[in-house]
């Protein structure tokens, strides 16, 4: 059944829906909600940029373990005879459940749940359904793990929609909720990164795992820092807040190609980077940004 749905999307390949599923298959991707999130946590609301990153978070690495226990084989690996694999770069680790499908569902489904406006209700419906679609169309993954994918991602949005008014009620729930989200997913990474470099472990399952938690551990502990060390407001004319967002991002560049330069093995680069693109955001460059008066302080 799942080859047979699979060999339908082959036959229907045409170049107008490759651009329009490679289109889609990248809003799936995590430059997109890193954006957003980066300008919501910023520039609008911190409890709900905490929320959305929260769930995100939480529904990838989710997808990840599940990946590195299962090690299900992707349809063009599978069956390389009958199924094109396109957009293969994208397609790191193993097939079940889909990443993509985890981070669309997860993601836009929590930025509706956070700000509640029809027109962003259709576009995540929208995204949320043709993202998954798009990887069966472009072989790299079964219907099977789109569904399972999309299922891990809603269930994370949905119960970090309820959860998180009691983290996030007291500065001491959300420190303590943080620190501990923080140094657990940080510790995972070290563990997985270790692993890795010594050849213990196998690529294809750790390193999207030691990835996700390197961020997670990052950011996590970056918003328990900024809530006693910073605590920036959101407050402040649009013109600050664009040229805030713009310096940030750009700092962001600049970070990571400085540290591209430190001759790391390529699996503790990948999980410091990380953990420094979940830093910056939720803590040193708000700290940056309230010396420069970019950010207010609350």
């Amino acid at each position: 059944m799942q080859l047979d749905i699979m060999l339908f999307f082959q036959s229907i390949r045409n170049s107008f829906l490759d651009v329009l599923m490679n289109m889609f298959s990248f809003f799936g991707e995590i430059a997109v909600p890193l954006i957003i999130i980066t300008i919501v946590y910023w520039c609008i609301d911190k409890r709900k940029g905490f929320t959305i990153t929260a769930s995100l978070l939480t529904a990838l690495i989710t997808t990840q373990a599940v990946k590195a226990i299962v090690r299900y084989p992707r349809p063009f690996q599978a069956y390389p005879e009958l199924i094109s694999g396109e957009r293969v770069a994208t397609a790191t680790g193993y097939s079940f459940p889909s990443g993509h499908s985890t981070l669309s569902s997860s993601f836009y489904s929590a930025l509706c749940l956070a700000f509640r406006s029809r027109a962003m209700l259709a576009a995540a419906i929208i995204l949320i359904i043709m993202i998954p679609i798009s990887r069966l169309y472009l072989g790299v993954h079964w219907p099977m793990d789109v569904v399972c994918g999309t299922i891990i991602g809603l269930a994370s949005s949905l119960m970090f929609a309820r959860i998180s008014g009691d983290i996030t009620s007291s500065v001491s729930s959300y420190r303590k909720y943080t620190m501990i989200y923080g140094i657990a997913a940080s510790a995972v990474s070290a563990v997985c990164t270790a692993l890795l470099v010594s050849g213990r472990a196998d690529h294809m399952a750790f390193s999207d795992l030691a990835g996700n938690t390197a961020i997670a551990g990052g950011a996590m502990l970056g918003f328990a820092l900024e809530s006693s060390c910073v605590r920036f407001s959101n407050e402040g004319r649009i013109g600050r807040k664009v040229l805030s967002v713009a310096v940030g991002i750009i700092g962001l560049a600049a970070v990571i190609i400085l540290l591209g330069f430190i001759p790391f093995p390529h699996a503790v680069s990948s999980a410091v980077l990380m953990f420094m693109a979940g830093f910056w955001v939720s803590f040193l460059y708000p700290l940056i940004a309230v010396r420069l008066r970019l950010m207010a302080q609350a």
